[in-house]
């Protein structure tokens, strides 16, 4: 489900590139009517960005994906892969339950400070960060397994938890972290290649 979404938004991409290259004047009235007025705390008028321009935000032209596979190959040496669902203690599922399926729960045990996060699309990588978080409801938990396509695998220590999702054929497609910290679990880790 996941790559269907990486997908689209990869299409999504491409799409306004080519539109961008052809865009008129007139033509450019249509993408800020596509902006969402929002009201922060002080009750101001202010513009939200569509899905896509906050995405845009954290591309990068270089990134150093040496330092993000080191963080990687970090949580990697922490156990052994398993492939059973049943190996996670109750606390851990049921922080990850509610860290995919509410959006400000997730924003608050992200370690900003900290995250290594970046989706390498192709041609363009993009940093993710606190400006430009996207709500990740893509549960892993349901998908734990390997069968003859997937590899979905998770190593789990004391204070750290890590788990891959690989496409045999291709690679590892998702690598995420958490490390817990005083008693809380957070994001800290955060790598998507779709591509």
């Amino acid at each position: 489900m996941k790559i269907l979404k990486l997908s689209i938004l990869l299409l999504l991409i491409i799409s306004c590139n080519e539109k961008k290259k052809s865009s008129k004047p007139e033509d450019l009235k249509i993408v800020e009517s596509e902006k969402q007025p929002v009201i922060n705390n002080q009750d101001l008028q202010i513009e939200k960005d569509t899905v896509h321009e906050t995405y845009l935000k954290g591309k990068v032209e270089k990134y150093d994906w040496n330092h993000a596979f080191k963080k990687t190959e970090n949580y990697q040496n922490i156990s052994q892969s398993y492939s059973d669902k049943k190996q996670i203690p109750k606390d851990l599922t049921d922080f990850l339950n509610k860290f995919f399926s509410d959006n400000n729960f997730q924003k608050k045990h992200i370690d900003f400070n900290n995250l290594t996060a970046a989706v390498g699309a192709c041609e363009e990588t993009y940093i993710l960060s606190k400006s430009n978080w996207i709500f990740d409801n893509d549960n892993f938990i349901n998908r734990i397994g390997i069968d003859q396509k997937w590899k979905n695998t998770f190593k789990l220590s004391k204070n750290r938890f890590y788990y891959e999702v690989e496409l045999i054929e291709i690679g590892v497609l998702r690598s995420v972290g958490f490390k817990k910290s005083n008693g809380v679990w957070k994001l800290n880790l955060y790598l998507i290649t779709d591509c």
